[in-house]
């Protein structure tokens, strides 16, 4: 390559010319410009990019001659011999080699007729990378755009077959309603026309089971579950802030710069601010996409003009959906490898660790353990503090199983993806926008993608106050002000279908080679889970009038073994993280949370089946499946189309106002007398930097 660079180079730059050869020429200088090339058909076109190094060199104080090879004329390839250098060049450079054969350039006679050359014709070659990768993306783009024009049409197509009609719904729905009632009596009360499930347990409980040994199958089961994951540690801390001087950032650095942040929200305004401003202390802002959604053409409140001061880039979607956010933001941030999505109140810690490097073979999913905390990052209420226990085993747990083979999901506040792969997943993915995070990890696992955890750091999450009863206040997100609202509502809603989605993954799914075993085990759990909580409202009764003692006996035990598990975790897992809990609220709260979580997780399994006669009277497309989504991504990569180079370019002009529209990514210059408000931030370096 070096040589190849050294023949274009003209001899001026190259060949120091002795001053006493100058006698001996039959021109004035060796870089007068011959016949030959006057021959040459005129052309003005250049290379931007070499006009612009030119031009910098001309500032610099550097005076070179703007000659015919510094100029850097492309050419047709090379056959026989360079165009650029005649017979008669060629030679006199030979013989600048040995000094005692030097003779002068004859130059062409006057008289003699010129050969023109045949044609000058400019290689297609790009003499830029950078102009030659826009040219490829370009074409990329295009050719992708015609794809999503086609999906865009089928997506129009599939949305006119998935509607139904209004009677057809009520039909479903009502016929749903009486096919519960239906299924309740005769199959599980059928008195007075036969004997019904129920009596029949009752019959199977007092005659034939064996209470010691079916129970000890249950608690035993359970135990496993609980107590396996003890067995590992959380991962060691990252380096404090003000140690990292003398730390090798280089991996962490290059990750961010290959790593995009996708902050999807909804009515933010108020609490956006303080999650920016620890996303800039890792993250540079054109890295940062806050995609605003809602039902709306026009944004409903200002997160735009609070993310004004910090100079991130801004999107509004008007489609109410999270996933629909996530999907928009996923194609804005093509460009990046790698993504990372946050909730709105996640506030990064300083030496937070982007761990994209673990994104490869099978890993294609990494999330990250959080911990619960108040207003202001403080401990909070007794309630915050026994969710912030419940988080952090949750973590531990996940951690274990993705050693052991796949996580079943990533929390939905916080993972890092591959970005191609995400937009696998997406397609995938049912498009339900309740539990979208565990549709996330399910759709994950069947593509063949593990999903494993870093525990290095615990990334804080603003929760519910309250698990009934709430104060006066507001968060993010859905904006659940209590455990029961959040949960009953939300979160459990799945419960039931999920173990349709388990059990298929379990019998269909093997795409993960040998880690399917470990894989297959973790997602048992949530079946046997969601079975416990179906039986228990009719186990339970029954047992306890066959056999009360023994079953007060058992109740008993199995409340201290998961105590045990907790205090063996607070004492050994936390206390190397610095993150105990108080014994009060251990010992005392955390018991009694625990035991009204679960009368909320049973009632919440039977009302979701009574909802889903509404919920899925009306179709649900797939995300890739949905009109309004694909219209969301096709109108950005328009805009993007025509806006991505310019952001580039002017990243450091300054920037003119711009009106928010339709479905634009707006990138706002940073201005530091609205900054003022939030706080002084120091300027982007590639190392993460010290909270403000």
């Amino acid at each position: 390559m070096s040589e190849k660079k050294d023949k274009r180079r003209s001899i001026v730059e190259d060949v120091p010319i002795p001053k006493h050869l100058f006698s001996t020429a039959k021109f004035d200088s060796p870089w007068e410009k011959v016949k030959w090339e006057k021959s040459l058909p005129k052309n003005d076109r250049v290379q931007r990019s070499l006009s612009t190094s030119l031009n910098r060199k001309e500032k610099s104080g550097l005076n070179r001659s703007s000659s015919l090879s510094a100029l850097k004329i492309s050419r047709p390839p090379r056959t026989t011999r360079p165009l650029t250098n005649p017979p008669a060049l060629i030679d006199w450079e030979e013989s600048l080699k040995s000094p005692n054969s030097l003779k002068p350039l004859n130059s062409d006679s006057e008289d003699e007729p010129i050969t023109p050359v045949k044609q000058a014709v400019f290689s297609p070659t790009q003499l830029s990378r950078v102009s030659s990768r826009t040219e490829d993306s370009h074409q990329s783009h295009a050719s992708h755009q015609s794809s999503m024009h086609d999906t865009y049409e089928k997506a129009k197509l599939r949305g006119v077959a998935l509607q139904r009609k209004y009677w057809v719904r009520l039909l479903f729905e009502w016929g749903l309603y009486l096919l519960l009632v239906l299924f309740v009596y005769f199959v599980l009360v059928g008195v007075p026309l036969w004997n019904g499930a129920v009596w029949w347990l009752y019959w199977v409980v007092r005659n034939k089971f064996v209470f010691q040994g079916g129970f000890a199958i249950t608690i035993g089961l359970a135990a496993l579950y609980a107590f396996l994951p003890l067995l590992i540690l959380f991962d060691k801390d990252p380096p404090p802030k003000e140690m990292t001087e003398n730390f090798d950032l280089e991996q962490n650095s290059s990750n961010v710069k290959s790593t995009a942040l996708l902050i999807p929200c909804y009515k933010s305004a108020e609490i956006i601010g303080p999650t920016l401003k620890a996303a800039l202390e890792i993250f540079p802002p054109e890295n940062i996409f806050v995609i605003a959604n809602g039902n709306s053409e026009t944004p409903l409140d200002n997160t735009e003009e609070v993310c004004k001061p910090f100079g991130v880039n801004h999107l509004w979607v008007p489609v109410g959906s999270k996933i629909v956010a996530q999907f928009a933001g996923c194609y804005a941030a093509s460009e990046f490898e790698n993504v990372l999505l946050i909730d709105d109140d996640c506030a990064l810690p300083p030496n937070f660790p982007i761990v994209s490097d673990q994104l490869k073979g099978k890993v294609q999913c990494v999330g990250y353990t959080i911990k619960s905390v108040g207003p202001e990052s403080s401990k909070g209420t007794w309630c915050q503090q026994a969710q912030d226990l419940e988080y952090k085993m949750s973590g531990l747990q996940r951690a274990f199983f993705g050693k052991l083979g796949s996580a079943t999901f990533p929390h939905g506040a916080i993972s890092i993806w591959n970005t191609e792969f995400l937009k696998q997943t997406f397609n995938e993915h049912p498009g339900f926008s309740v539990s979208e995070d565990w549709f996330f990890g399910d759709s994950c696992r069947r593509l063949g993608g593990r999903i494993t955890m870093c525990s290095a750091v615990f990334v804080e999450t603003e929760t519910p106050a309250s698990v009934f009863f709430s104060g006066k206040g507001s968060r993010g997100g859905f904006g659940e002000m209590t455990i029961f609202q959040q949960r009953f509502k939300r979160w459990n809603f799945f419960f039931v279908v999920g173990m349709y989605y388990d059990l298929k993954y379990i019998f269909t799914s093997w795409k993960l080679g040998w880690w399917e075993i470990g894989a297959k085990i973790c997602v048992f759990q949530e079946v046997y889970e969601t079975l416990i909580y179906l039986l228990a409202p009719f186990v339970l009764p029954i047992s306890f009038i066959v056999r009360p003692e023994f079953c007060g006996i058992l109740l008993g035990a199995t409340i201290g073994m998961y105590i045990v598990n907790v205090i063996i975790f607070n004492e050994i897992h936390l206390r190397l993280k610095k993150e105990r809990i108080s014994w009060t609220v251990l010992l005392i709260y955390y018991t009694i949370y625990k035991i009204a979580l679960t009368i909320i997780n049973v009632i919440s399994c039977y009302w979701s089946l009574y909802k889903y006669a509404r919920y899925f009277a009306m179709r649900h497309p797939k995300v890739i499946e949905d009109e309004q989504a694909i219209g969301v991504v096709l109108s950005l990569e328009k805009d993007l189309g025509t806006s991505t180079t310019s952001l580039v370019e002017t990243e450091n002009r300054p920037a003119t106002a711009k009106t928010l529209k339709r479905l634009t990514l707006t990138r706002v210059q940073a201005d530091q007398a609205a900054l003022s408000t939030f706080g002084a931030l120091e300027t982007h370096q590639d190392s993460p930097r010290s909270p403000c």
